[in-house]
């Protein structure tokens, strides 16, 4: 007897093993299934990819569309589920090769790991409002622990603070849903979007602003971001990682899909997010030239690429969609390679602070080379995958005669260049007083490596990924296929 490969499992098979840890405590197997766990949903999703570009996976798991539960798979939704293993395998890979901190290999760990990935899946693969509530309790609740992990000051300060911008977040999305629910007596996506368009107009203003509250405070948009560098400050490299690198982009995928699914006419809607993703990328990038911790640097620097994306969706363009997608795996791998290094740095030298690092990159060269390396691409120099990513977007903008945000990206990339480029200095400039820096094991550069040389392979060749994101921007924009692909199942 063989079991059915279905989405169903990237939901299932973390949440299961992480309920039954005690038994893998016991059998001592927690960091081999923490790592095997993203490493087969990797598999899982790309024994499935061709069946998802010829058409949308749907599974029912009670009674029949839009009455039942369901998950679905469709070539945008792909991209998240991929990008969400592979980040998670890595980063696992991390904590165990790199013999790090024993509170990211304890049970606890574990547990809350598996549990984040889980729910991230489950956000962007179900087809059922209520069921995106509990999918985003379940990343939230994970998220929050896993900042808490350490228990110092800071690790309990960003936990607390993180606990109760996510609860105030919550609140607002499950208004939205019982609004929702009063209005259209339905759960399922694809039959509220068919009776969207009745609810009067002032009840849909005043949904979409719950969710938009909701939604944007868990995908870091301004002016809903100003807790996330405390957050990054207070918890490990790794788990910041985790968080820039696709719990973010999962509630930020969620938020658009809501608005071209639920919306015939999502072009308001798409201004109002184009203007909250080119405030948050300049505001972000110009306050990030006056970070000391490298940390709040990289935290900052993200919610200014995570401000770019938005601004890439919410145009609604084909080719600025794809590219935005594009820029979503590029930037997840970018970060990955800074947060990792940044570990590293701070492991070896205790701290963060740019005053405290001069001079690492002599003691540490390797650390410092991936730095570098992660830096250059996020700047979008070639011929690095940060590159390809933002010349798409522009190119996109260029082709529809849009120009401003061409011109406020270009901004935003040499306002990048400016802090960038001043911490690479800081790490190579001559220092006589260096302290000496603590063993880090070789093994641990190993997933930094292979993120690193995927940064290089998808600038040279962007090409060999091209179709997967102009698939996955037309499934994403497609709100009649979507709506066919559910309430047209049971027939």
């Amino acid at each position: 007897m063989t079991l059915p490969l279905t989405p169903v499992w990237f939901v299932a098979l973390p949440l299961l093993l992480a309920f039954a840890s005690p038994l893998w405590v016991r059998l001592r197997l927690l960091m081999p299934l923490l790592v095997g766990t993203p490493a087969v949903l990797l598999l899982l999703a790309l024994a499935l990819l061709p069946e998802v570009r010829i058409a949308p996976l749907v599974e029912t798991i009670v009674i029949a569309p839009p009455l039942g539960i369901h998950l679905q798979l469709d070539s945008a939704s792909w991209i998240l589920v991929a990008l969400i293993s592979f980040t998670g395998l890595l980063a696992t890979a991390f904590i165990w090769l790199g013999d790090g901190e024993s509170y990211l290999r304890d049970r606890r760990a574990f547990i809350f790991l598996l549990l984040l990935i889980a729910g991230c899946n489950g956000m962007v693969l179900t087809g059922d409002l209520f069921n995106l509530y509990v999918f985003l309790e379940i990343s939230g609740v994970s998220a929050y622990a896993l900042s808490a992990l350490r228990r110092d000051a800071p690790a309990l300060e960003a936990g607390l603070k993180y606990l109760l911008i996510g609860s105030v977040a919550a609140v607002f999305f499950l208004f939205a849903v019982v609004l929702v629910y009063l209005q259209i007596g339905q759960l399922n996506l694809a039959a509220i979007a068919e009776g969207f368009a009745g609810i009067p107009g002032p009840m849909q203003i005043l949904i979409g602003l719950l969710m938009l509250v909701g939604l944007g405070i868990k995908a870091e948009l301004f002016p809903f971001n100003f807790w996330v560098p405390d957050i990054y400050q207070g918890s490990h490299p790794v788990v910041a990682g985790l968080y820039s690198g696709f719990l973010v982009k999962a509630f930020l995928f969620v938020l658009f899909h809501l608005v071209f699914l639920l919306l015939a006419d999502p072009g308001v809607a798409g201004a109002w997010l184009m203007g909250l993703g080119a405030a948050t990328m300049l505001v972000a990038e110009v306050v990030a030239l006056r970070q000391d911790d490298m940390r709040r640097m990289l935290a900052y620097s993200s919610l200014g690429q995570i401000g770019l994306i938005a601004l890439a969706l919410g145009f609604g363009a084909e080719a600025t969609t794809a590219g935005g997608l594009f820029h979503m795996a590029n930037h997840t791998l970018i970060k990955l390679v800074l947060f990792l290094t940044a570990a590293v740095l701070m492991r070896s030298f205790v701290s963060a602070r740019l005053a405290d690092l001069a001079g690492a990159g002599r003691a540490r060269p390797l650390a410092a080379a991936f730095f570098v390396l992660g830096a250059l691409a996020v700047m979008g120099l070639p011929p690095l995958n940060g590159f390809a990513s933002k010349l798409w977007i522009l190119k996109g903008f260029a082709e529809a005669g849009v120009f401003w945000p061409v011109a406020l990206v270009l901004l935003a990339a040499l306002i990048e260049a400016g802090y960038y480029f001043r911490w690479i200095k800081v790490l190579y400039e001559p220092r006589a007083d260096l302290p000496e820096a603590r063993a880090v094991e070789r093994w641990g550069y190993a997933p930094i490596a292979v993120a690193a040389g995927l940064i290089v392979l998808l600038g040279v060749a962007p090409f060999l990924v091209d179709d997967l994101f102009i698939e996955g921007a037309q499934a994403l924009l497609d709100r009649g296929a979507a709506l066919s692909a559910v309430l047209g199942a049971g027939s």
